[in-house]
C-alpha cells in the first residue's frame, strides 16, 4: 500500500506544473503594487488571478475524475483500482481547492509576511505528523493519509486567507476588478518561471536515466545518494534566503536603486557564507556518516558529493541573482540560461559517462553549472541593475569565496582526524565546526554596519519572543 501511496504522490506532483509559473507572477505584480502603494492594481492582480486559478483548479478536478475512471487501463488488481481511486478523487479534489487559494499565500508573500506563513505551515507539519503517528498506529491505511493530507492542507491554505483579510482590508474580492488585460501581463510573466521549472527537472533529473541507460540500475542507488545530500543541501539554502524576489521588487517599484544593490550585495554575502558553510560541512563528516548509515560499500557516494559540490556552493551563492531577476521581471535571461545548462548537461553527462562512469554523470552536471553560475549569470544580474561587475567580483564574491575558504580548510584540518563513523561524534564536531565557522565569518567577512544590523536583529528576535509583541 505504501507504494501505491508513492505512485499517486508521483502522479500528482505533475498536477504542481498547472501552476504554468502563475504563483510567481501573482507575487511579483503584487508587489510591484504594495512599492508603488497602487491599492487598485493589487486587486485587479489578486481577483484576475483568482479568477485564472479557479479555472485551472475545475480543470484539476475534472482530469483527476478523468484518471480515476480510466484507472483500470493502468492498474490490473481490482482491489488497488478501487483504492488508487479513492486516493486520486482525495487528493485531486485538494488541489483543485488549493489551486484559487493559492492567491492568498502569495499575497503574504507579496507583502513579506514569510513568518505567517511559516507558523501557520509549521502548525500544519506538526498537526498532520501527530494525526498520521495515531491513526496509523491504530491500523488504518493510505486512504487516512490522504484524508488528513487533504484536510490539513485545506486547512493551511484557509487560514491564510483568514489572515489575508483581516491584515488586508482594502483587498476586495469582486468580478468588477477582474481585468482581462492583466492576464496577458500574468502569464507573460509566468511563462517564463514554468520553463524555468521544466529545465529544472532536465538539470536535476535527468541524471538517473543517464545512468540507467548507460551503466545500469544498480550504479543508480550509490549516485542518489550523494545527489540526496546536495539536494538537502540546496533545499535548505533556498528555503533559507529564496523569498528575496518581492522585496527587490518592492526597492524596483519604488525607484529605491541604491537600496536594491546594497540589499543584492548583502544577500549574496550571506548566501555566499550560509553556502560554503553547509557546503564545507557535508565535505567534512558526509564520508564518515555514510560509512555508519550505508556501509563502506557506498563510499563512491561520497566522491559524487565532492564532484557535485563545489558548483552546487556557486550556484546557491546566486540564489539572490535569481530572486532579482525575477523581482524586476528581467527573469527571461534566467530561463533560457537554465535550457542551456540543462542541455549542457544532458550531453556532457552522456559523453562523460563513458569514460568515468557516475562520477562523469557528476561532472557532466558539475561543468555547466560552474560556467553558467559562476560567470554567466552574475554578470547579466549586474549589467540589469547597473552594477560594476568588478566591484561585484573584486568586493563580494571573490573575498567571500577566499575567506570561506580558508575557515573551511582549517576546520577540515583540524577537525578529520577526530570524524569516526559514529553519529554522536559527528553531531558534536559538526556543532563545533558551525559554531567556529559562524563566528569567524561574523568578524572577518562582514563590515562593523552589517555586524550592527545582525545585532539589531537578534535583539528584535529576542524581544519578540519574550514579549510576544
Amino acid at each position: 500500500m505504501y507504494g501505491l501511496w508513492i505512485f499517486v504522490g508521483s502522479f500528482l506532483g505533475y498536477y504542481g506544473l498547472m501552476d504554468f509559473g502563475l504563483n510567481s507572477a501573482v507575487q511579483r505584480f503584487i508587489s510591484k503594487a504594495v512599492g508603488t502603494n497602487d491599492i487598485e492594481e493589487e486587486n485587479r492582480i489578486c481577483n484576475t488571478a483568482l479568477g485564472v486559478f479557479t479555472v485551472i483548479g475545475g480543470f484539476a478536478l475534472i482530469m483527476s475524475f478523468v484518471v480515476a475512471f480510466i484507472v483500470p487501463l493502468l492498474v490490473v488488481n481490482i482491489t488497488e483500482v478501487s483504492l488508487f481511486r479513492k486516493l486520486i478523487l482525495i487528493l485531486g479534489i485538494n488541489f483543485s481547492i488549493g489551486f484559487p487559494l493559492r492567491v492568498f499565500a502569495g499575497i503574504l508573500a507579496a507583502n513579506i509576511r514569510f513568518e505567517l506563513s511559516s507558523m501557520v505551515d509549521l502548525s500544519k507539519l506538526a498537526i498532520r505528523t501527530l494525526l498520521i503517528y495515531i491513526f496509523l498506529l491504530d491500523g488504518y491505511g493510505v486512504i487516512a493519509l490522504a484524508v488528513i493530507t487533504a484536510t490539513l492542507d485545506i486547512y493551511a491554505y484557509s487560514v491564510k486567507y483568514f489572515i489575508v483579510r483581516k491584515l488586508y482590508k482594502h483587498i476586495v474580492l469582486s468580478s468588477r476588478y477582474f481585468d482581462k488585460s492583466r492576464i496577458r501581463t500574468l502569464f507573460g510573466y509566468s511563462v517564463y518561471t514554468f520553463v524555468a521549472q521544466v529545465a529544472d527537472q532536465l538539470r536535476f533529473n535527468i541524471d538517473n536515466l543517464v545512468i540507467t541507460v548507460f551503466i545500469g540500475l544498480s550504479s543508480v542507488t550509490p549516485y542518489s545518494i550523494g545527489a540526496r545530500f546536495i539536494a538537502y543541501f540546496s533545499e535548505f539554502i533556498s528555503a533559507a534566503t529564496g523569498m528575496l524576489a518581492p522585496v527587490f521588487s518592492q526597492y524596483h517599484a519604488a525607484e529605491q536603486y541604491d537600496l536594491l544593490k546594497e540589499k543584492y550585495l548583502f544577500m549574496t554575502k550571506i548566501n555566499g557564507y550560509l553556502s560554503f558553510l553547509v557546503g564545507g560541512l557535508l565535505a567534512i563528516f558526509s564520508r564518515e556518516f555514510i560509512i555508519r548509515w550505508a556501509g563502506p560499500e557506498y563510499l563512491v557516494s561520497y566522491s559524487v558529493i565532492l564532484v557535485l559540490l563545489i558548483p552546487r556552493i556557486f550556484a546557491l551563492m546566486q540564489v539572490p541573482s535569481i530572486q532579482m531577476l525575477f523581482g524586476i521581471s528581467k527573469h527571461k535571461f534566467f530561463t533560457v540560461s537554465n535550457s542551456i545548462e540543462g542541455i549542457l548537461n544532458l550531453i556532457a553527462s552522456v559523453v562523460l559517462v563513458k569514460y568515468y562512469g557516475i562520477l562523469g554523470v557528476a561532472l557532466g552536471t558539475a561543468i555547466p553549472m560552474i560556467t553558467v553560475k559562476l560567470f554567466i549569470q552574475p554578470i547579466y544580474t549586474c549589467k540589469a541593475i547597473r552594477l560594476k561587475v568588478s566591484y561585484y567580483y573584486l568586493n563580494v564574491l571573490l573575498p567571500v569565496m577566499i575567506k570561506s575558504m580558508l575557515i573551511i580548510t582549517v576546520l577540515w584540518i583540524v577537525l578529520r582526524r577526530f570524524v569516526t563513523p559514529d553519529y554522536t561524534r559527528i553531531m558534536v564536531l559538526a556543532v563545533s565546526a558551525l559554531a567556529v565557522f559562524v563566528i569567524t565569518a561574523f568578524f572577518i567577512g562582514f563590515n562593523k554596519n552589517e555586524r550592527d544590523y545582525f545585532r539589531s536583529v537578534a535583539r528584535m528576535y529576542f524581544i519578540f519572543t519574550r514579549h510576544g509583541n
